[in-house]
Protein backbone atom coordinates (compact mmCIF):
# COMPACT_ATOMS: atom_id res chain seq x y z
CA UNK A 1 0.00 0.00 0.00
CA UNK A 2 3.02 2.64 0.96
CA UNK A 3 4.59 1.33 -2.12
CA UNK A 4 1.61 2.35 -4.08
CA UNK A 5 1.53 5.65 -2.46
CA UNK A 6 5.49 6.50 -3.37
CA UNK A 7 5.09 5.48 -6.91
CA UNK A 8 2.12 7.66 -7.07
CA UNK A 9 4.14 10.44 -5.00
CA UNK A 10 7.23 10.24 -7.71
CA UNK A 11 4.93 10.01 -10.97
CA UNK A 12 3.70 13.45 -9.94
CA UNK A 13 7.55 14.51 -9.45
CA UNK A 14 8.15 13.18 -12.75
CA UNK A 15 5.37 15.26 -14.05
CA UNK A 16 5.98 18.42 -12.37
CA UNK A 17 10.05 18.07 -13.49
CA UNK A 18 8.65 17.81 -16.87
CA UNK A 19 6.60 20.58 -17.02
CA UNK A 20 9.27 22.59 -15.19
CA UNK A 21 11.47 21.69 -17.98
CA UNK A 22 9.07 22.45 -20.47
CA UNK A 23 8.94 25.82 -19.02
CA UNK A 24 12.46 26.24 -18.88
CA UNK A 25 12.62 25.73 -22.43
CA UNK A 26 10.13 28.39 -23.48
CA UNK A 27 11.91 30.76 -21.44
CA UNK A 28 15.24 29.63 -23.04
CA UNK A 29 13.44 30.16 -26.33
CA UNK A 30 11.85 33.98 -25.32
CA UNK A 31 15.48 34.78 -24.03
CA UNK A 32 16.94 34.19 -27.73
CA UNK A 33 14.29 35.83 -29.82
CA UNK A 34 14.35 38.95 -26.94
CA UNK A 35 18.15 38.49 -27.70
CA UNK A 36 17.69 38.70 -31.59
CA UNK A 37 15.39 41.59 -31.27
CA UNK A 38 18.09 43.26 -29.05
CA UNK A 39 20.54 43.04 -31.99
CA UNK A 40 18.28 43.66 -34.84
CA UNK A 41 17.67 47.40 -32.60
CA UNK A 42 21.44 47.82 -31.87
CA UNK A 43 22.38 47.28 -35.81
CA UNK A 44 19.06 50.00 -36.55
CA UNK A 45 20.30 52.55 -34.21
CA UNK A 46 23.97 51.76 -35.55
CA UNK A 47 22.62 52.78 -38.95
CA UNK A 48 20.23 56.01 -37.91
CA UNK A 49 23.66 57.03 -36.43
CA UNK A 50 25.45 56.41 -39.32
CA UNK A 51 22.55 58.46 -41.62
CA UNK A 52 22.61 61.04 -39.05
CA UNK A 53 26.53 61.53 -39.02
CA UNK A 54 25.95 61.76 -43.09
CA UNK A 55 23.14 64.52 -43.29
CA UNK A 56 25.65 66.64 -40.31
CA UNK A 57 28.32 66.01 -43.01
CA UNK A 58 25.92 67.37 -45.74
CA UNK A 59 24.99 70.16 -43.81
CA UNK A 60 27.99 71.26 -43.29
CA UNK A 61 29.15 71.39 -46.67
CA UNK A 62 25.98 73.20 -47.77
CA UNK A 63 26.87 75.57 -44.74
CA UNK A 64 30.63 75.94 -46.30
CA UNK A 65 29.33 76.53 -49.66
CA UNK A 66 26.85 79.37 -49.16
CA UNK A 67 30.08 81.21 -46.45
CA UNK A 68 31.87 80.34 -50.05
CA UNK A 69 29.06 82.11 -52.01
CA UNK A 70 28.37 85.18 -49.58
CA UNK A 71 31.74 86.96 -49.85
CA UNK A 72 32.08 86.21 -53.49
Amino acid sequence: MKLTKVYKFTGKLSAISYQLSAISYQLSDISYQLSAISYQISAISYQLSAISYQLSAISYQRLAHAKRTAFE
